[in-house]
C-alpha cells in the first residue's frame, strides 16, 4: 500500500485540476482538491479491501487481474458514490440520495480505471520480483555431484536452490499466488516464479504434504489445529493460518497432523 498511495493522491490532484463531471463549474480548486482526495482514498481503502478479499475466493482468485480488479472497481463504486454524495452535500451542497443511480455509472468508470492500474502495478512489481530471483537461482552453481559410496549420503532437494539465503532453510509451507509461489519459512515470505506442482516435484512426497488446492505444508511445521469456523485449520509454527480442503483432509488426518 505504501508504494500506491503517492499515484493515487497523484490520480486525485489531476482530477482537482481539471475538474471533471461538472466539478470545475461547481467547485473551487480547494474544494475539488478536498473531494477527489477524499472520494481518491477513500474508494483506494475499498478496492484493495476487495481485492484482498478476492484473493481468498478460489474461482475469482484464477481470473485475469484486469477482470478480477474491473469487479473489484465495480462493487467498490456502489459504497463510493454514497460517498461523493456525502462529501460534495459537506463541501458544496446536498445532494438526494434519489440520484445514486445517476452517479453510479461516472463514478464506476473512475473506480474501475483506479482499480486495474493497482492490479497491473502490483502485478508488475510481483513480477518483477520473481523474475529476479528466477535469475539468481539460475546463476547458482550447479550442485556437487554425489560421491559413490556404499552409505547414501543426504543430498537436499534443488527447491531449496530457489529459497532466498535471507529465508534460511528451516521450510514451512508454500502457497501458491497467481502464477507465483509464496515461499513461507520461520524467517518470513517471498515470492518465486514457478508452479506449485513443479515444486512439489522438486521437494519429494516425504517432506510434506498438499492440504489445499493452494497449499503445501512441511513435515513437523503444523503447531496446533483450529476447528471453531467450522473449518479445519492448520495453525504453524510461525503462526500462519493454513486451510485444509476437503479433498486433503483425511491425507492429513492419516498423516497424523490432526
Amino acid at each position: 500500500m505504501p508504494y500506491q498511495l503517492l499515484p493515487v493522491l497523484g490520480v486525485a490532484l489531476v482530477l482537482a485540476v481539471i475538474g471533471p463531471f461538472g466539478t470545475y463549474q461547481s467547485m473551487d480548486l480547494v474544494q475539488r482538491l478536498a473531494h477527489f482526495g477524499i472520494i481518491g482514498l477513500l474508494s483506494w481503502i475499498q478496492v484493495v479491501l476487495l481485492a484482498a478479499w478476492f484473493g481468498t475466493l478460489e474461482p475469482i482468485d484464477r481470473w485475469p487481474v484486469a477482470g478480477r480488479m474491473t469487479l473489484v472497481g465495480l462493487l467498490a463504486a456502489i459504497p463510493s458514490t454514497f460517498e461523493v454524495i456525502a462529501v460534495h452535500s459537506w463541501l458544496v451542497r446536498p445532494i438526494p440520495l434519489s440520484l445514486a443511480p445517476k452517479l453510479y455509472p461516472e463514478n464506476a468508470f473512475l473506480t474501475v480505471v483506479v482499480s486495474v492500474m493497482i492490479g497491473l502495478f502490483v502485478e508488475q512489481r510481483l513480477r518483477a520480483k520473481a523474475d529476479a530471483e528466477l535469475a539468481r537461482v539460475a546463476a547458482l552453481p550447479p550442485a556437487p555431484a554425489i560421491p559413490e559410496v556404499d552409505t547414501p549420503q543426504p543430498v537436499a532437494p534443488d527447491f531449496l536452490r530457489r529459497v532466498p539465503p535471507a529465508l534460511g532453510r528451516d521450510l514451512l509451507a508454500l502457497e501458491m499466488e497467481d502464477h507465483y509461489l509464496r515461499i513461507h519459512t520461520t524467517l518470513g515470505s517471498d515470492l518465486v516464479l514457478m508452479r506449485l506442482r513443479d515444486a512439489l516435484a522438486e521437494l519429494g512426497a516425504e517432506r510434506g504434504q498438499q492440504v489445499h488446492r493452494s497449499w503445501w505444508v512441511a513435515e513437523g511445521a503444523v503447531a496446533s489445529v483450529d476447528r471453531s469456523t467450522g473449518r479445519l485449520i492448520l495453525i504453524l509454527r510461525n503462526g500462519l493460518r493454513v486451510p485444509v480442503s476437503k479433498t486433503y483432509r483425511d491425507s492429513v488426518k492419516e498423516a497424523g497432523w490432526v
